[in-house]
């Protein structure tokens, strides 16, 4: 099942369907911020310690909330999208990683036909928190996890690379796949039971802007459910620099469930218990599924508009 419609500017609540990669690059661009520093993508401080530095990006973590993310300037969407293409640089790591630890990739390649499919878990977790309806894919890359969902719910992605979203187009060709920045996506309000964002939000230099745009997406006690790389996982701290999490400059920010659950709340989503198995140090990722409140408690905090922050 998938969402369809095209539609032109203002009308109403039909969806565009996939556009052209070149119209959509060129119609989502996004400036780059005056600013030489970034400012902290949670509290907007501009105090931060060194975590790390490679190629010139630097890692950092905020003196005020401890939030950790690359603090050099912000690409302009455009620029990610030509420069830094997650399914390009993905292989370009990888061929660091075998070069510079060719041991611990060894063990890698050994161990991973004992692990569950990363998209088969995805999959998992979705129907685990929801049974059907309607689902908003944010990140949706090659469509993998889209066309599972399918299975369950009418589906829609969003995809800043063209590549990517080309490929999620020809797995799922009834679904509507949006080619550009999730932040500026054209999509409803209020019309989506569950949104996911399955390996996106370290990618985001923007990452409260495109949860504000989760909570506008979802109807009241829709499910917002996300995984990114964990940074307070023992792993992490083991391996320091080393960690399989960096992945820089593609990933922005990094996320401890104390800081994700806070940028959550932030934007006006109530954080749901998690699963013991998800909630162990012992993982590398970092699964969060969030709530927007009932209708009653929207029109306390004064109708269809997340928290200002």
């Amino acid at each position: 099942m998938g969402l369809r419609g095209s539609v032109r500017p203002g009308a109403g609540d039909r969806i565009p369907n996939l556009l052209d990669a070149r119209e959509a690059q060129g119609s989502y661009l996004s400036e780059p911020s005056d600013h030489r520093e970034r400012p902290c993508p949670l509290c907007g401080g501009f105090e931060r310690k060194r975590v790390m530095e490679r190629d010139g990006w630097q890692v950092v973590q905020c003196e005020s909330c401890g939030m950790v993310f690359i603090g050099n300037q912000p690409l302009a969407y455009d620029a990610q999208a030509a420069d830094h293409d997650w399914v390009e640089d993905h292989s370009k790591e990888a061929s660091r990683r075998k070069k510079d630890r060719p041991l611990l990739m060894f063990f890698s390649l050994l161990t991973r036909p004992f692990l569950r499919d990363a998209t088969t878990r995805q999959y998992e977790h979705a129907v685990r928190w929801g049974r059907g309806g309607k689902l908003l894919d944010l990140g949706c890359g090659d469509g993998r996890t889209l066309a599972l969902a399918a299975r369950k719910f009418e589906v829609m992605g969003v995809e800043l690379s063209a590549q990517a979203a080309a490929a999620a187009k020809a797995r799922v060709p009834d679904a509507t796949i949006l080619v550009g920045p999730v932040t500026q996506a054209a999509v409803p309000e209020g019309a989506f039971d569950m949104v996911t964002q399955f390996g996106y939000i370290e990618h985001e230099w923007q990452p409260k802007a495109s949860l504000k745009l989760a909570w506008r997406a979802l109807k009241p006690g829709g499910i917002l459910l996300t995984k990114t790389p964990n940074y307070a996982s023992w792993n992490r701290s083991l391996m320091g620099a080393n960690w399989c999490g960096f992945h820089i400059p593609q990933h922005v920010n990094y996320f401890t469930p104390a800081t994700f659950g806070r940028m959550l709340r932030e934007a006006g989503f109530e954080p749901l218990r998690r699963p013991l198995l998800d909630s162990l140090p012992t993982s590398d990722t970092l699964w969060m599924a969030a709530r927007k409140p009932a209708k009653e408690s929207c029109a306390e905090r004064g109708g269809g508009e997340p928290p200002r922050t």
